[in-house]
C-alpha cells in the first residue's frame, strides 16, 4: 500500500494573534529595561480612552492610568474602592490592544507611528501574556512588592541582537580592542612597518601597493613589476582572548546597575560571536559565586552580600591553564561587605585576591559604579595589588554595552 500523505496543515486555522518578531524584539527590550524610551507619533492612551463606559475615568485618565497600570503590573491586587474602576479600565486596555495589534497586522499603523515603551507602560499585562504564548516569557516569580519575570533562550538571543545594535550606535569606524599587541606574529591586522614580501608569511592583502611601485620605479623608470620589488606591512600579533565578567549582583545593584551590566555582558557576548576563537566567562557574585550559564544572563537578579574576594578567586580558577590574553572585568558599585576567608576582612580579601591574579597572568578592569571616597580608595589598592590593571567609573550603567563594545571590535565599517 502506498505511504499515507499527511494533510498539510492550514494556515487559516492557524491563530494569527503572534506578534511580529521585530515588534516582539522592541516590546522585550522595554520591559526588560523600562529606563529606555521611545517615542512614536500616536499616544496608545487614546484607544484605550474611546472604550471607557466609565465618565469620571475619562475626565481624570492620566491619574487613574498611572495608578492602574502599576496596581496591575506588580501587586495583581486591588482596593475593593477601585475595584468598578479598575475592571472598566483592563476592559477598555484590552479592546485596546487588540485594535492596535489588527491595525499593525494590516497595515493601518506603522511600526514608527507607536512608541514600544509607551506600549508595555499601558498594556504591560497584555503584553507579558502575549510574550508568554510565544515562549519569550516563561514564568514569573513574585518577590516583595513587585514580579520578576523570567525570560527564555529565544527572548536572550533577541535582546542580544537588539543590545549589540544599540552598542553599535554612533561608534567610530576604527576601534581598538585587546587583541592587538606589540608582538610579532600572525594576524589580520597591519602594522605600519614595511618588509620584504615572504610568500611562505604573508597573503597578498598584505602588500603595500603604492611602496612596491615606488620601489620598482626607483629600480627602473619604465616600472617593469617584478617579485623582488614587491614589500608587505609587517601584521600585527593577534592571539585569543579569554575573558571574564564579574557581575555584582548583591542589593544594591537593583534598577540600572543590575541592567547595565547585563546589557554588557550580551553586548560582548554577542560581538565575540564574529570570532569564534574568543571566550566569554560570565560570573554573578554577592555573599555566594556562581557561573553563569548560556541562557542565564537576562534572569539575574540582585538580592544579598557582596564579597569581591570570591569572586576574583572565582576568575583565577577559571584563568588557570588557559591559553591567551586574560581579562577579568570587576563590575560592582561598592566596597565589600562579606568575606570568603574567616582570617581575612572583606577589604583585604579582596585586595589579596587582586593581587593573586598575577599568578595567572590576567589583567584586571575595575568598572565602578559608585564614586564613594572609601570605595575609590579601595579600587585603587587591588589595582596596585594587581599590576596591570585600570579603573573606570561610570555614572549611567546603560551606558557600559558600548564601551564594552567599543574595546573589543577591532574594526567596524
Amino acid at each position: 500500500m502506498p505511504a499515507t500523505i499527511g494533510k498539510p496543515e492550514c494556515r487559516l486555522c492557524e491563530e494569527d494573534d503572534f506578534l511580529d518578531q521585530n515588534l516582539a524584539k522592541d516590546l522585550l527590550y522595554s520591559i526588560f529595561n523600562p529606563y529606555y524610551r521611545e517615542r512614536g507619533r500616536i499616544n496608545p492612551a487614546e484607544f484605550i480612552k474611546k472604550h471607557l463606559s466609565n465618565e469620571e475615568l475619562k475626565q481624570s485618565f492620566e491619574m487613574f492610568a498611572s495608578l492602574f497600570n502599576e496596581i496591575l503590573k506588580n501587586f495583581g491586587y486591588v482596593n475593593t474602592f477601585w475595584m468598578d474602576k479598575i475592571e472598566d479600565y483592563r476592559r477598555a486596555r484590552q479592546k485596546a490592544w487588540e485594535e492596535i495589534k489588527e491595525m499593525l497586522r494590516k497595515g493601518d499603523l506603522s511600526r514608527d507611528d507607536i512608541s514600544a515603551s509607551e506600549l508595555v507602560n499601558y498594556f504591560y499585562e497584555e503584553i507579558v501574556n502575549d510574550l508568554m504564548k510565544e515562549g519569550y516569557i516563561e514564568g514569573m516569580i513574585e518577590r516583595i512588592h513587585r514580579r520578576v519575570l523570567l525570560f527564555s533562550h529565544q527572548a536572550e538571543k533577541l535582546l542580544g541582537e537588539k543590545i549589540l545594535q544599540l552598542s553599535l550606535q554612533d561608534l567610530e569606524k576604527e576601534d581598538y580592542g585587546e587583541h592587538e599587541t606589540e608582538k610579532e606574529g600572525m594576524s589580520i591586522f597591519l602594522g605600519y612597518e614595511i618588509v620584504e614580501f615572504d610568500p611562505f608569511v604573508h597573503t597578498f592583502d598584505m602588500i603595500d601597493i603604492q611602496e612596491t611601485l615606488v620601489r620598482s620605479a626607483l629600480r627602473d623608470p619604465e616600472i617593469k613589476l617584478e617579485e623582488k620589488d614587491l614589500v608587505a606591512r609587517k601584521p600585527k600579533h593577534a592571539e585569543k582572548c579569554v575573558y571574564v565578567m564579574l557581575i555584582d549582583v548583591s542589593d544594591s545593584m537593583r534598577g540600572k546597575k543590575i541592567i547595565g551590566a547585563i546589557e554588557a555582558a550580551l553586548a560582548l557576548k554577542n560581538a565575540i560571536k564574529k570570532n569564534s576563537f574568543d571566550e566569554l566567562h560570565v560570573v554573578a557574585f554577592n555573599h555566594n559565586v556562581r557561573t553563569i550559564k548560556e541562557n542565564e544572563i537576562l534572569n539575574l537578579d540582585a538580592r544579598g552580600r557582596t564579597d569581591i574576594g570570591l569572586a576574583l578567586r572565582k576568575a583565577r580558577e577559571i584563568l588557570k591553564g588557559r591559553r591567551g590574553s586574560r581579562i577579568v572585568f570587576l563590575i560592582t558599585d561598592g566596597e565589600p561587605t562579606s568575606s570568603y576567608n574567616p582570617y581575612l576582612t572583606p577589604w583585604k580579601c579582596a585586595i589579596k585576591e587582586a593581587e593573586n591574579l598575577r599568578s595567572v597572568n590576567a589583567h584586571l578592569t575595575i568598572i565602578m559604579l559608585g564614586k564613594d571616597r572609601k570605595f575609590l580608595e579601595l579600587c585603587n589598592r587591588m589595582a596596585k595589588a594587581n599590576g596591570r590593571s585600570h579603573i573606570l567609573f561610570f555614572s549611567d550603567p546603560l551606558n557600559l554595552k558600548r564601551y564594552f563594545v567599543r574595546s573589543y571590535i577591532k574594526r567596524f565599517r
